[in-house]
């Protein structure tokens, strides 16, 4: 067997970005464009995930670099604090997303972004489910090769690809470690491969936005001092609709 090397691993990352380009390049462009529509109407866009899917929405959110009008849904419950078993349990229990939804105000002509490897859990689902029943457009980013293998986890019955008006294909292993040790599979993916997407994307609709003359509102670096200005422009704006402010 030959022995995992940065170089090596990082040609399995290459691989799939690339294939994530070349296939999901369209429903890329679906959705950078929903985006930059839901910033244009008002709206925002709302990101959400679980266990280390949660990473990514983070990732996204009071980012240099990406619009202001992200809105992460985060319940750290979910993410694992203070505990990974707790969270693996809540994110199968029916009825936690619709209670999570029911807590919110939504915004009119907003966007979700729903990141979920498996895709088949309760809380991504039914979150989804929810807030597309509310007029929110949903994407997902998900496995197929992986959702496609396994059963729902949820009434509805349905995976996150199925209750998704744009799904993004985001080419990851089934199970998400993508090399084989001889005794394991190791180097999980999902969250460098979630990241690269959820940023292109809020790149793509900053671009529209700002080929059409809007201002596309992008966060800057707190630890630059002349663009604390800027950013508080933005914080004073929008404090009231952005909770996690």
């Amino acid at each position: 067997m030959s022995s995992a090397t940065p170089s090596k691993l990082l040609g399995i990352v290459v691989d799939i970005l690339g294939k994530v380009i070349k296939e999901e390049i369209r429903n890329l462009g679906m959705a950078s464009s929903a985006i930059s529509e839901a910033m244009r109407s008002g709206g925002v866009e709302y990101v959400f995930g679980t266990g280390h899917s949660m990473l990514v929405a983070l990732e996204a959110s009071f980012r240099a670099g990406n619009p202001v009008k992200i809105y992460p849904i985060v319940d750290l419950s979910l993410l694992g604090i203070p505990s990974a078993l707790r969270a693996s349990s809540l994110e199968k229990l029916s009825g936690y997303a619709k209670a999570i939804v029911g807590s919110m105000k939504i915004i009119p002509g907003s966007v979700l972004v729903v990141i979920s490897n498996s895709g088949k859990n309760a809380a991504p689902v039914e979150l989804a489910h929810e807030m597309r029943s509310r007029g929110v457009k949903v994407i997902a980013i998900t496995s197929l090769e992986y959702s496609r293998k396994l059963a729902p986890e949820n009434p509805l019955g349905k995976r996150l690809y199925e209750v998704a008006d744009i799904v993004i294909d985001n080419k990851v292993p089934e199970g998400d470690a993508s090399y084989d040790i001889g005794v394991a599979r190791v180097f999980p993916v999902s969250t460098i491969v979630n990241s690269f997407i959820i940023n292109a994307i809020n790149a793509m609709a900053a671009e529209d936005l700002a080929s059409r003359g809007i201002d596309p509102e992008v966060w800057v670096s707190v630890n630059i001092p002349e663009n604390r200005k800027r950013n508080n422009i933005y914080v004073e704006k929008y404090y009231d609709i952005l909770k996690h402010l």
